[in-house]
């Protein structure tokens, strides 16, 4: 008899699966029907809960969008963190730490980049900027009004900063084998915040 199981649960399961068959043999070449025999379910199951394998990591980036996002959140209304302390916080919640670079992650950074997958990124990106933009408008009026800031229009520049950021963070090139090249865009970044927030210099 088939055990039924919660659907959080089998969702849960088929994301594992999916990340795993990813992860060996590459997303290019997992197919839903490695997913059905991986779990030893049905394809009408799988499709019940996932339309495709691209739908399944549209879901893995959806989520791990919205805990980074609740992360700068908690960071932009923290009244114990000056606003520079914010800014500081806010940018390094969105690096994947060198602790965190697992073969997984790596295989899903992969997918994520690939040609095909582009518009159902761009999408959920965009989404995202939105969201980091308001919190970081929010931010830079703290700052202007504690006097560490002087922004003149707050709202544009969080949209013109955090947009550029994002899909620079999201480029091939920046996830390239080369960190040091990665490293010379956040220096970068940051001589840039200095400078459009009229901090001093090495402020970040």
């Amino acid at each position: 008899m088939r055990q039924v199981k919660e659907p959080e649960v089998r969702r849960a399961e088929i994301i594992q699966s999916a990340k795993k068959l990813f992860l060996i043999k590459g997303f290019t070449n997992v197919t839903t029907q490695d997913i059905v025999d991986d779990l030893k379910i049905s394809r009408g199951l799988l499709y019940y809960h996932f339309r495709s394998k691209e739908d399944i990591l549209k879901h893995i980036v959806e989520v791990e969008a919205a805990a980074v996002n609740m992360s700068l959140r908690k960071i932009t209304f923290d009244n114990t963190l000056s606003p520079v302390e914010k800014v500081k916080l806010f940018f390094s919640a969105t690096i994947i730490p060198e602790s965190a670079n697992t073969r997984e992650n790596r295989s899903l950074q992969e997918a994520v980049r690939m040609p095909e997958n582009t518009y159902m990124i761009d999408q959920i990106l965009r989404k995202s900027a939105e969201t980091m933009a308001e919190y970081f408008e929010s931010i830079l009026v703290q700052g202007n009004n504690s006097g560490v800031f002087s922004v003149d229009h707050p709202k544009e520049v969080s949209v013109f900063l955090i947009t550029s950021y994002l899909f620079t963070l999201n480029s091939r090139d920046f996830y390239a084998e080369d960190m040091e090249a990665a490293k010379k865009y956040l220096t970068v970044f940051n001589q840039l915040l200095e400078k459009v927030l009229g901090c001093k210099e090495n402020t970040f």
